[in-house]
């Protein structure tokens, strides 16, 4: 556990008790702070390692507020757009900092290297892959933050190891302590606008991680887009290297892994090696870390092949930009799209239809980008998840060659599921269904 031991005895307002909640309660316990608990869903259980002097359920409206030396905000809590939570809006009120857990766990000091990884699309990839590349090279290393287990929850490598964390722009804005010794910004593209009061609040969100990199750190930039030429003329600290990285310097192992299949994932690959370069790892480590990358579940993951049809579940992809590199990746696709539509609708993957055979269209923009593809690609509209896979693989039986059922949603989930990971799992298990029946399948002989 990252234990912030400088806030012992300081008395701290906890909002939000999902994973990064409970996790700074438990550091904040293990430090010897007070933690006052509020949480509009969570049940009103003390979280292990916590006790009833050390945390306390209580509304935020009773939080002792002359007295609190910090209210730690869950990311899922708006701190000030489109508005904030009003336990955030009291804090302002009253000059008490409004932190995130992450920067609990910063306030810990290790001794070990930070990397920090943040960007619109591939973060969490990337800090997989540059978390397994560095274990599989023998390295200490502990991976966290907004993918997989809470900053403050991980177990500290020290001297000699890695500290990985993937940052969103939310948790940026809340981590003043932040000073990574590598700091990467992979790309920006319009995202979480409504949280940021437009796209130069997000912007000047994912900005803080290049300026927040500590002198004589190094700053990586992932792409080469406006945003990225930008940063790269950003004042930084004294002797920061600010590097950009594209594609091509990706690594050959990179060839091997189906998880890093698409140019956006050859950018991925490219500046995570970037990363072990400069660190001074060998090529053939690097590749050998690469090629044995598994990927991630709901980023471009296999999950059923029935003779020439396989299934990817790419439901992580929650935006149109996201959905048009999945869209690059693959030939002959049946796309199944849709759900809690961006503020640009479908977007970019409107753009990346050349591989398209026909797309299946669910949940709450259903009708919305049946208008945007108009005329450019074949659409259904079937609402439901369950429907449009059916038929997209009653589709996909008549192609002459390999065929792709790509759930590639280019927007949220929560019209009809809790989280992209549940919308995934569902058309893993639909998957599952139709290749477990061969009777279901009359396409044969093109295996």
């Amino acid at each position: 556990m990252m234990i912030p031991h400088n806030m012992s005895g300081q008395r701290i307002g906890l909002l939000g008790l999902g994973r990064s909640g409970i996790a700074a309660a438990r550091a904040l316990a293990a430090s010897g702070a007070v933690a006052y608990a509020h949480d509009d869903k969570a049940a009103k259980d003390t979280p292990s390692g916590c006790s009833s002097s050390n945390f306390i359920w209580q509304g935020w409206q009773d939080w002792p507020w002359d007295e609190l030396d910090a209210v730690v905000i869950s990311p899922g809590i708006p701190h000030l757009y489109p508005k904030p939570h009003p336990a955030a809006a009291k804090a302002t009120t009253f000059g008490i900092p409004i932190i995130s857990e992450v920067e609990l766990a910063l306030r810990a000091k290790s001794d070990a290297t930070l990397i920090a990884i943040t960007g619109t699309n591939g973060k969490s990839t990337c800090t997989a892959l540059l978390g397994h590349c560095l274990t599989k090279a023998g390295a200490k290393v502990a991976v966290g933050g907004n993918i997989g287990d809470a900053a403050c929850s991980l177990k500290d490598p020290g001297t000699g190891g890695y500290i990985i964390l993937e940052l969103s722009s939310y948790q940026l804005e809340t981590t003043p302590s932040l000073a990574p010794d590598f700091g990467v910004v992979l790309n920006i593209t319009p995202d979480h606008l409504d949280r940021h009061g437009g796209m130069d609040g997000y912007v000047a969100a994912k900005r803080l991680m290049v300026t927040a990199t500590r002198a004589g750190g190094h700053v990586i930039l992932g792409s080469d887009d406006d945003y990225m030429r930008d940063f790269a003329t950003v004042p930084v600290a004294d002797k920061v290297t600010v590097t950009t990285v594209t594609a091509s310097e990706a690594p050959k192992g990179r060839d091997a892994s189906p998880a890093l299949k698409g140019v956006h994932n050859a950018h991925n690959a490219a500046t995570m090696a970037t990363v072990m370069r400069m660190i001074g790892y060998e090529e053939s480590i690097i590749d050998a870390g690469m090629a044995s990358f598994a990927g991630l579940p709901h980023r471009l993951q296999p999950v059923g092949q029935i003779g020439h049809i396989g299934f990817i579940n790419d439901s992580k992809a929650t935006n149109g930009v996201a959905a048009a590199k999945a869209l690059m990746a693959f030939d002959s696709i049946y796309w199944i799209a849709g759900g809690l539509a961006k503020d640009d609708g479908v977007g970019a993957a409107g753009n990346a239809l050349g591989a398209v055979k026909k797309a299946y269209l669910i949940g709450a923009s259903a009708d919305l980008f049946a208008t945007q593809l108009a005329g450019k690609c074949t659409t259904e509209i079937h609402h439901d998840l369950n429907s449009a896979t059916y038929a997209a693989f009653a589709d996909a039986q008549s192609a002459t060659s390999a065929a792709h059922i790509l759930l590639s949603p280019a927007a949220a989930s929560f019209d009809q599921f809790d989280s992209f990971e549940a919308r995934g799992d569902a058309f893993a298990a639909l998957a599952a269904t139709l290749c477990a029946t061969p009777s279901s399948f009359v396409g044969g002989a093109h295996a």
